[in-house]
């Protein structure tokens, strides 16, 4: 795959066979071909590149494909460009089937330590009002502080993945969009 520019704003892909676009080729560092050396679809590297803003994405780019010249037949075009486009919806769909599964498996954990952490705090307030109340307050300081540090690590980790984890399959799905809606062209290569 190379990210050569025809036109401006042209993404060039060039393939030794259409199947490169969705299928992985073998590890091969000694090729001049990027999907080749990267070992991954050219299609998965392009969304990837439009993501990382290697690529600018600007209405009316299009994404060309460069195959042999003896791959390209006349009703290639049109399964190509409908096969890109059912890639993205499932992969559109995929995501949005992770930042849900995400999403509730982030609260359910979040509900179950913020539950746990405070049976914590109310028994470390408990053993400090009773047990505890006549203990040097460094111990007493030491208890509340160890109590607190243990909440915050407890509750970090499902607070962190229901706020943040979203983002990722969020910005993959806005560069599928993009490249839905941009028009796929095939030419040879020589």
């Amino acid at each position: 795959m190379t990210m050569a520019s025809s036109a401006p704003d042209d993404i060039v892909v060039v393939l030794d066979s259409i199947d490169q676009l969705f299928n992985a080729p073998d590890l091969n560092p000694f090729s001049d071909k990027e999907v080749d050396v990267s070992g991954e679809p050219a299609l998965v590297r392009v969304s990837r590149r439009l993501q990382s803003r290697q690529l600018r994405y600007r209405e009316g780019a299009r994404l060309v494909i460069r195959l042999p010249a003896e791959q390209i037949t006349p009703d290639l075009q049109p399964r190509v460009v409908e096969a890109v486009r059912r890639f993205c919806r499932a992969k559109i769909e995929d995501n949005a089937l992770q930042i849900r599964l995400a999403r509730v498996t982030s609260l359910t954990a979040l509900v179950i330590v913020t539950v746990l952490a405070l049976v914590v705090l109310a028994a470390v307030y408990l053993a400090l009002n009773t047990v505890l109340s006549g203990a040097p307050e460094t111990l007493q300081g030491l208890l509340a502080a160890s109590a607190s540090v243990f909440v915050w690590v407890a509750i970090w980790n499902p607070l962190d993945r229901l706020l943040f984890e979203w983002a990722d399959p969020a910005r993959e799905t806005r560069m599928l969009r993009r490249i839905m809606a941009m028009e796929i062209r095939l030419e040879p290569h020589a």
